[in-house]
């Protein structure tokens, strides 16, 4: 098998009738909930939002919000709202982006993967779950496209991909926005056949690994088979057997994952001073002061976590002693990589065997919620909202691949890639032969 990417002819809006591109494009359609969605269809009457988060009538039969949504793609196309581009290209993609002050950038490329050739060589590292896969079917059912990215990773060290895209991005970008994080998303269009054919070339040989969109990825693969049965034929690339993907190099700089706090509620007969006591047996624990001491000291080589407890002053830094306790209270049927990932080493040790929540309680979220903001984690704890809080270090992108690479699933809320990829920037309409 060969990791086998091809150009296409994207689709996007038309500039000239939509006018500002901000207000059509969104975050991924697992990010956007009733809320958003309904700021979303504030901001224009041609937003994405429209197609990728349908909404039944009560009124009317069940899953007509995906019928709705796939007349109105279609109808969008159909009077120009959506164009395709006249050649086959793949598409360079830039986020610009600012992280703790600082600001990086990420470079990737769209292209589309075929299926049939490639899905051996890619690697998950989440579980799936099949509501969202249902859904996602029959959206796709509906509409007959890709309207959002999946994002993957590949290994090259030697940055030739990436060399071969700078080249790419010589001209100025087909489509530029900002979205509501302050991200700045370029794209540019590769048509050059000899970029194309460096590029592709460049990964035939290479792994994938899924970063986010392990539900669209299954999805895809479901709605080929499903096409096969039906015995429809597909009619160029765009086509049920291609799936739009975003691919960025993990060994570059500007690729960014930020940590999923813990944060604790309803722990009956919850001990501050029983959790660090016991917590001896297995972590250094060093009283902190302040949140920027905290911080900083987290970045210390090891295993560190930030706690804050109900009924203590100040903050706690526990630094794991020996990596070797996991191999003897780990999961046996994991990898060395899995038990030494940060996150299974505080459900392991700290949830499960000092608090009691187990993995059927993370899996009901009786216990935990999660949060992205460290600070307002600690804000919350100390409003009294939470009995505990536990803050991570960021997962690695190479901590991904090694995980994937043994065929294992990370625990839950273990990576958060950052910034997202824009659903209705750049588009795939499939051909079928009915």
């Amino acid at each position: 098998m060969t990791t086998k990417i091809v150009p296409f002819r994207a689709v996007h809006y038309n500039l000239n009738k939509i006018g500002d591109l901000s207000k059509v494009v969104t975050q991924p359609y697992d990010k956007i909930g009733p809320e958003l969605r309904e700021e979303y269809l504030k901001r224009s009457p041609y937003n994405i939002a429209r197609v990728i988060k349908p909404v039944d009538d009560p009124t009317l039969p069940p899953d007509n919000g995906y019928e709705t949504a796939g007349q109105l793609f279609k109808q969008w196309y159909n009077e120009g709202i959506l164009i395709r581009r006249e050649r086959p290209a793949l598409y360079a993609y830039d986020q610009e982006y600012i992280v703790d002050g600082k600001t990086y950038v990420r470079h990737g490329f769209v292209g589309l993967l075929d299926l049939e050739k490639g899905k051996d060589l890619v690697k998950a590292h989440e579980q799936t779950l099949a509501g969202p896969k249902a859904d996602r079917l029959k959206l796709m059912r509906a509409d007959e496209a890709n309207e959002g990215h999946i994002f993957m990773l590949y290994s090259d060290p030697s940055l030739s991909i990436s060399n071969l895209l700078e080249m790419g991005r010589k001209e100025q970008p087909i489509l530029e926005t900002k979205d509501d994080f302050s991200c700045i998303h370029r794209v540019w269009e590769i048509s050059d056949p000899s970029l194309i054919q460096g590029i592709t070339q460049g990964l035939e040989d290479k792994l994938l690994f899924i970063a986010d969109g392990h539900h669209r990825f299954e999805t895809a693969l479901t709605y080929m088979n499903e096409c096969k049965q039906k015995g429809w034929k597909p009619i160029g690339v765009e086509t049920f057997t291609h799936r739009m993907m975003t691919f960025i190099n993990l060994d570059e700089p500007g690729l960014t994952i930020l940590p999923t706090h813990r944060l604790i509620r309803d722990v009956n007969g919850f001990d501050a001073s029983g959790l660090l006591e016991k917590s001896k047996q297995w972590f250094s624990v060093t009283p902190i002061s302040t949140r920027t001491e905290l911080f900083e000291r987290m970045k210390q080589k090891g295993h560190h976590f930030g706690v804050s407890l109900q009924g203590k002053d100040g903050y706690f830094l526990l630094s794991l002693l020996d990596e070797n306790i996991m191999d003897e209270l780990g999961p046996k049927d994991k990898s060395r990589v899995w038990k030494l990932l940060d996150v299974s080493i505080l459900h392991t040790l700290l949830l499960d065997k000092l608090l009691g929540i187990d993995e059927k309680k993370l899996e009901a979220q009786t216990n935990v919620d999660y949060g992205r903001d460290p600070n307002a984690a600690l804000d919350k704890r100390e409003q009294g909202k939470y009995q505990a809080v536990f803050l991570l270090n960021p997962t690695s992108a190479h901590e991904v691949r090694a995980v994937a690479e043994q065929g294992e699933k990370m625990p839950q809320k273990s990576t958060d890639f950052f910034p997202k990829l824009l659903s209705g920037l750049i588009m795939m309409k499939m051909e079928i032969g009915k």
